[in-house]
C-alpha cells in the first residue's frame, strides 16, 4: 500500500511537468530539440553553482587508496575501445567529486572528450567533444529536462541534453556527439584490476570550496538515501511500471532501435543474449570490475549468432564451445583468434531514461532469448571447423592488438 501511494504521488508530480502529446524517442527532428528546449524545469541552481573540471591533476592507484574508501562509486572513462581494458590508458574518477561539478573537460592537441554526470537522472556517460577543429567545453547549465541534467557548450552557448549527447538549442542544434567507453563501478573493483597498470590514473581532489566528502542527494553506501528510494527532486513527463524507479540501466540506441539493459538483472544471470530488432546482442557480467559489457553475438557472415551462457570464470557459446573472455575475444576453441564488437551506452535511473525514452524496449522483456535455448546441446560430433568459413565480421580473423 506503501509502494502504491508513492507511485501514485508521483504521478501526480508530472502534472506540473508542460508535455506535448508527442512522446518520442531520442530526437529526430526539429519538433524533437523544440519540445525539450520549452519544457526545462528550472531548479535554482545555475552553472556558476556547478563549475566544471577541466584538465585537472591525477594520481597513481596506489597513492589514491589512502583516501578512498571501498565501497566508494567511481567511473571509469576508457578511450581505447579497441584493445582489452586492462591494456587501454584510463582515468578513474570518484563519484563523490563529480556530484559537485557534474562534468569533467579533458583537452589537448590531439583529443577531446567530457565525462558528463547528473546525479538526479544517474546519468552518466563520456563524449568525444572533438569537432573538426571546435575543442567543446562542456559545463552544467543548471536546469533539467525529465530529471536529466542540461549541459551548455562555453564555445558557441549551445544546449545540449546529457542524456542524448544531442544540442537542442543554439549554434549546434541537432549535432550530435560520439560516446567514448565508460564504466560504473566501486573503487574496491577498480583498484584490484588496475593497481599494476601505469596507464591507469585517479582524479586527485581538486583545490575548491566543495564538501567533497558528502553528496547532497544522500549516498550509495545508504541503501535508504535517494539513490534507491523512490522519492524525485524533479516531476517526470511519464512513470514507466517495467521496472523499479531507481533500478539502474544502460540504455542503448542501435540502428534507430532503443534498449535499457537493467544492470541488476544481468548481474544476477551472468550472460543474457537478447535481440534489438534484428541485431543479437549479449550482455555479460564482467566479474572482474562487476560491470555489465554488451557484444554483438554475430560474429560471422552468413552465420547464425552465437547463444553465450556462463562457463567458469569466462563464458562460453553453444554452437561449438568455445570459451570467451571478458573483452569478447575467443581464446579457446574454433572461434579462436576473432572477437565480439562491444556496444556502448549511457547510464541512468530507469524512471528518466523511460521518461526519456518512452518507445525504449527492455531487458528483461520480450527481446530476451529464453533460458531454454541454453538447453539445447551441440552433437559432440559435429565438426565446425570446415563450416566456420570467412570473413570474420568484426576482425577479419585477427585480433587487432598482439
Amino acid at each position: 500500500m506503501v509502494k502504491k501511494n508513492i507511485i501514485t504521488l508521483l504521478l501526480s508530480l508530472t502534472c506540473c511537468f508542460n508535455t506535448t502529446n508527442n512522446a518520442f524517442a531520442f530526437p529526430r527532428n526539429d519538433k524533437d530539440l523544440t519540445a525539450i528546449a520549452e519544457n526545462l524545469i528550472v531548479t535554482g541552481i545555475d552553472s556558476t553553482s556547478i563549475s566544471p573540471l577541466v584538465n585537472p591533476e591525477f594520481t597513481t592507484v596506489s597513492l589514491a587508496s589512502m583516501a578512498l574508501d571501498e565501497n566508494e562509486q567511481v567511473f571509469i572513462i576508457a578511450p581505447g575501445k579497441l584493445k582489452p581494458l586492462k591494456d587501454r590508458d584510463v582515468i578513474i574518477v570518484p563519484q563523490r567529486i563529480m556530484v559537485w561539478h557534474e562534468v569533467l573537460n579533458m583537452i589537448d592537441l590531439e583529443q577531446a572528450y567530457a565525462l558528463t554526470y547528473s546525479p538526479i537522472s544517474g546519468g552518466l556517460a563520456t563524449y568525444n567533444t572533438k569537432r573538426d577543429k571546435l575543442y567543446l567545453q562542456l559545463e552544467a547549465d543548471g536546469r533539467q529536462y525529465n530529471a536529466n541534467s542540461v549541459l551548455v557548450d562555453l564555445n558557441t552557448n549551445s544546449r545540449w541534453s546529457q542524456m542524448y549527447g544531442i544540442s537542442f538549442m543554439g549554434t549546434l542544434a541537432g549535432m550530435g556527439l560520439e560516446l567514448i567507453p565508460t564504466y560504473w563501478t566501486t573503487w574496491e573493483k577498480a583498484r584490484n584490476f588496475f593497481i599494476d597498470k601505469p596507464n591507469a590514473k585517479v582524479l586527485l581532489t581538486p583545490r575548491a570550496n566543495k564538501r567533497y566528502g558528502t553528496d547532497p542527494y544522500g549516498s550509495y553506501m545508504n541503501p535508504e538515501s535517494f539513490y534507491y528510494n523512490d522519492q524525485l527532486v524533479y516531476p517526470v513527463s511519464r512513470i514507466d511500471t517495467r521496472m523499479k524507479l531507481k533500478d539502474m540501466v544502460i540504455g542503448l540506441e542501435i540502428e534507430k532501435e532503443l534498449i535499457a539493459v537493467n544492470i541488476n538483472y544481468v548481474k544476477k544471470k551472468g550472460v543474457v543474449n537478447f535481440f534489438i530488432g534484428k541485431k543479437a546482442l549479449v550482455a555479460v557480467h564482467d566479474t572482474r570490475l562487476d560491470i555489465v559489457r554488451i557484444f554483438d553475438r554475430t560474429v560471422w557472415y552468413g552465420k547464425d549468432p552465437l547463444v553465450l551462457r556462463k562457463d567458469n570464470k569466462n563464458f562460453s557459446d553453444l554452437q561449438t564451445k568455445s570459451t570467451w573472455d571478458f573483452d569478447g575475444v575467443c581464446r579457446k576453441g574454433n572461434y579462436l583468434g576473432s572477437y565480439m564488437k562491444e556496444y556502448f551506452g549511457v547510464y541512468a535511473f530507469w524512471y528518466s531514461y523511460a521518461a526519456n525514452n518512452p518507445e525504449t524496449s527492455t531487458i528483461p522483456g520480450k527481446g530476451e532469448v529464453p533460458d531454454s535455448a541454453l538447453e539445447t546441446g551441440i552433437p559432440e560430433n559435429k565438426d565446425f571447423s570446415e563450416d566456420l568459413k570467412g570473413p570474420v565480421e568484426n576482425s577479419g580473423m585477427g585480433l587487432p592488438w598482439n
